[in-house]
């Protein structure tokens, strides 16, 4: 048996409690609602919690209000404004939405089981 003041992972589904295997990119927002991911231990269906997803979200604006006031705006200067320093500079605008999004669903992390 196992024993209760054990700590799981935080990723621990909610039916086994082993680790579900819960690749990075699912943590990033998401407009679906329906969605439903897959223990890769036990087959049993879960989702990030809701409280996760708006961590996710609110994680990902940040993310984006901090690349676009300081790196974005450095390449762009750095570039003369020029078409190639635009690109580079929304390239890293969305690596930061992506790294803020991520980190905050992480920190956040709960699942919940689903039908």
């Amino acid at each position: 048996m196992a024993d209760p003041t054990m700590r799981q992972p935080r990723d621990a589904c909610p039916r086994c409690r082993q680790s579900v295997g819960l690749p990075w990119w699912k943590l990033l927002p998401s407009r679906d609602n329906k969605r439903v991911l897959t223990c890769q231990a036990c087959g049993g269906h879960f989702d990030l919690s809701n409280a996760c997803k708006m961590a996710s979200i609110v994680g990902g604006m940040l993310g984006m209000v901090l690349a676009m006031l300081f790196p974005f705006q450095w390449i762009v200067s750095a570039g003369h404004a020029s078409k190639a320093s635009f690109a580079a500079g929304i390239a890293v605008a969305a690596l930061g939405i992506g790294l803020g999004a991520t980190t905050a669903a992480r920190l956040t992390l709960q699942l919940e089981a689903k039908g």
